[in-house]
């Protein structure tokens, strides 16, 4: 591993640290430089902003971390029963990371909503993660015929960070939301 991608790991391995002690709203690159032991600059020479490292910081926990968690959800027979199970296990999964700690905090949902949906990375890497499935339940028949992958990802993760910035406004709770999955966010894929 080269240098600069060494530090580049560093400054990825500890920014989520640096997440969970100022929380969103606070997390700043200086933080993260000296978490790092660097100098601010050279979080900036591998990271142009503070949303492109969070953006980074979330690709590589979604591949790393929730992905490999996901998978023996995912390689369960299709059904639209398994299809809401790995809906709620991605969900269930992002819950624990440091973006989601605090998701009240004010302007943080719709701030991070618009980086999300500007990420190129962000939405590559959440086709990497449902095209395969969805292929899949495609293939067997589950969902609605003509289906566009792209859309479908582009709404499911905007459901996703709806119900993990605000829990509570169409659940009560983790019942409900099951439910609510079920009734409309998995109804909207299958077939009837």
């Amino acid at each position: 591993m080269s240098s600069s991608s060494a530090t580049r790991e560093r400054i990825l391995a500890v920014a989520p640290e640096v997440l969970r002690r100022f929380t969103l709203a606070k997390f700043g690159m200086e933080d993260v430089a000296r978490g790092a032991g660097i100098a601010r600059q050279t979080v900036y020479k591998h990271f142009s902003s503070r949303d492109d490292l969070l953006i980074a910081m979330y690709v590589r926990e979604m591949l790393e971390n929730q992905a490999p968690k996901m998978a023996a959800v995912i390689r369960s027979k299709p059904s639209a029963e398994n299809l809401l199970e790995i809906f709620m296990t991605e969900l269930e999964l992002a819950r624990g990371y440091p973006w989601f700690d605090d998701p009240r905090e004010p302007g943080m949902g719709p701030r991070l909503a618009e980086m999300i949906f500007h990420s190129t990375s962000m939405m590559a890497t959440r086709e990497q993660i449902w095209f395969p499935v969805l292929e899949r339940y495609d293939s067997h028949g589950i969902l609605r015929p003509g289906l566009d992958f792209g859309a479908a990802v582009r709404w499911l993760t905007y459901q996703k960070f709806w119900l993990l910035f605000h829990p509570d406004v169409l659940c009560a709770d983790d019942e409900e939301r099951r439910t609510y999955v079920r009734d409309f966010i998995v109804a909207a894929l299958v077939v009837a």
